[in-house]
């Protein structure tokens, strides 16, 4: 009878070597595949939340909604026994309740490289919350939101077809990680009135420094892999790199002048 021939330990160790090596290969394309795909979903997203807001404009006098600066879509948080849903003026209410008719998947809120979202941890709340602002990963420019547009001090829900002239340089909404962006000096990607872009995301401000240490908060704003994607009124969807904001005109959102 024949004896069958084991593996010595010189083989075995070349075996473990080379499905190390293959491993050290495979893993890198893996990730990649893994964070594109994330890319993909999200962008797939953005754009079928740019034709539900396109849809709630043909059906609202050409007139898009001014939200609440929050997050949450009910009232889960309190602990209580009977869930409300919010309405869409409600104030803690998220823009995306608004244009939930036209977008009945909540998912799609969401952006899939999400890691957290502001859950405004200066209101009481903070990281124990944050599973109640899972469907908000995307912060809507307040001036397409709403604007003075008479210049009399009384803001106006935006006729986004008569206050912006070239859709496609106008941002609708972005990977962000506050839900309304209302003030171009200090939370968009464009340069605010310190030199530099998102100064209240930015280490050193008092808003990280008391409640966001440790904490990659500009990093959440580009969460694929320095890139944050962004629906624009024209419907188009693309990506914005990471940077201080020199490359970001303040026209992309304000929809006014040449820079």
């Amino acid at each position: 009878m024949k004896r069958r021939r084991a593996f010595t330990l010189i083989e075995l160790l070349v075996v473990i070597a080379v499905i190390a090596i293959l491993m050290a290969i495979l893993t890198p394309a893996l990730g990649k595949a893994r964070d594109q795909a994330k890319k993909v979903v999200c962008s797939g997203h953005m754009k079928g939340l740019g034709v539900a807001i396109r849809m709630y404009v043909d059906d609202s006098d050409g007139r898009t909604h001014n939200s609440p600066n929050q997050g949450l879509w009910d009232n889960t948080f309190e602990g209580g026994s009977v869930v409300i849903k919010y309405k869409p003026n409600d104030g803690n209410a998220y823009w995306g309740i608004a244009y939930h008719p036209y977008a009945p998947n909540k998912k799609v809120f969401r952006c899939p490289s999400t890691r957290r979202v502001d859950d405004w941890p200066e209101n009481g709340w903070g990281l124990k919350y944050q599973e109640y602002f899972r469907y908000c990963s995307y912060g809507i420019n307040s001036y397409v939101a709403s604007r003075d547009t008479n210049g009399d001090g009384q803001v106006e829900w935006t006729r986004v077809d008569r206050e912006f002239k070239k859709h496609d340089e106008v941002i609708v909404f972005q990977d962000h990680i506050e839900q309304k962006l209302d003030s171009a000096d200090s939370d968009m990607f464009c340069v605010g009135s310190g030199g530099i872009n998102l100064s209240q995301w930015r280490p050193g401000s008092s808003l990280v420094n008391t409640y966001w240490q440790g904490y990659d908060t500009v990093g959440e704003c580009f969460r694929h892999k320095g890139t944050s994607m962004t629906c624009w009124l024209d419907g188009h969807v693309s990506g914005i790199k990471q940077s201080t904001g020199e490359d970001v005109p303040r026209r992309w959102y304000t929809g006014k002048g040449t820079l």
